[in-house]
């Protein structure tokens, strides 16, 4: 069947007139290449990280001879930190560095922490003494310093990584252009069947290899799967659409609450066309369309009204 009778391919590398027309994006046309190297680095990644979460408290217990409730504190500890840190490399993509620069800047922390994690079960020097017997020496404090150490490193990198990838990915896709859209929706499918085809990997085979020849040839894998999910995603740095920070979603939110708290006692009108709706310059650098109006929660209307031009900044 000809490829135009039926849905456009996810990583077509054969440019319509529309998409070569709509260049945009510091003026880069859409290239193919670019979020099927996205989607490579989210693969390899998920390898790596699941490589290092899955078997750690195996890890803890085996090889740094911790204690049951000491190790399942120190996972649950790392774990948590790993799901906040994302929210702090959300903030800076959104606020400061972009979505680029802030996987960029993740990687060296992440390939960091994952490398030194590696050289911890290679070197004899980071690790106890092995067991004699039931007897089984606990690991020193610089030993725990070391590889703690590299294992928040992995948190920090995660933390950019996991919050400015998918985002990034989606940017290469012009949402005015209908084909890219279409694009765009099955780009989001295929990331997360990236993440979970990475953590079936490394559950399995990663794992296995961990318990069974060598947890340094277990990190080692991570190690090697981050490098390479490294060096192609800086190799594909000229082909990226790549837009400027456009500010926090969350500090609109706060400010939104004040404005309403500081008019609690103003009225909202029953006609919402006169309420603030942004300058123009909130349109600029592909930000989000705006959305349409609705009833529900207009005690935040409030910080809508307009009181004088003071409020319009």
């Amino acid at each position: 069947m000809d490829a135009e009778a039926g849905e456009a391919p996810l990583l077509s590398h054969q440019h319509s007139p529309n998409q070569v027309s709509s260049a945009n994006h510091n003026g880069k046309p859409f290239n193919w290449k670019a979020p099927a190297i996205i989607l490579a680095f989210e693969f390899l990644e998920s390898i790596a990280y699941a490589g290092i979460a899955l078997n750690l408290v195996v890890y803890l217990g085996k090889v740094l001879h911790g204690t049951t409730a000491s190790n399942a504190a120190n996972v649950d500890t790392w774990n948590g930190t790993t799901f906040l840190t994302p929210v702090l490399g959300a903030f800076l993509a959104d606020t400061y560095w972009g979505k680029y620069k802030t996987v960029a800047i993740s990687i060296i922390f992440y390939l960091t922490g994952l490398l030194i994690v590696t050289a911890s079960a290679i070197i004899p020097s980071l690790q106890p003494a092995a067991c004699e017997g039931t007897s089984c020496p606990p690991a020193t404090g610089f030993q725990n310093f070391v590889f703690f150490t590299a294992l928040y490193l992995v948190s920090v990198g995660t933390g950019g990584v996991k919050s400015a990838l998918l985002p990034l990915g989606a940017d290469q896709y012009d949402d005015s252009n209908l084909e890219q859209s279409k694009k765009k929706q099955a780009f989001f499918s295929w990331f997360f069947i990236a993440i979970n085809l990475g953590v079936f990997i490394s559950g399995t085979v990663v794992v296995w290899i961990q318990q069974n020849v060598a947890w340094s040839l277990g990190f080692g894998i991570s190690s090697i799967c981050l490098i390479i999910a490294t060096v192609a995603f800086l190799a594909g740095t000229p082909i990226y659409r790549v837009q400027l920070p456009t500010g926090s979603p969350l500090k609109s939110l706060v400010a939104v609450f004040v404005a309403s708290f500081k008019k609690r006692k103003v009225e909202v009108p029953a006609d919402s066309s006169i309420l603030f709706d942004g300058n123009d310059a909130d349109l600029t650098n592909e930000a989000p369309n705006k959305l349409a109006h609705t009833e529900g929660f207009r005690c935040l209307d409030k910080a809508a009204v307009v009181l004088g031009d003071q409020e319009i900044k």
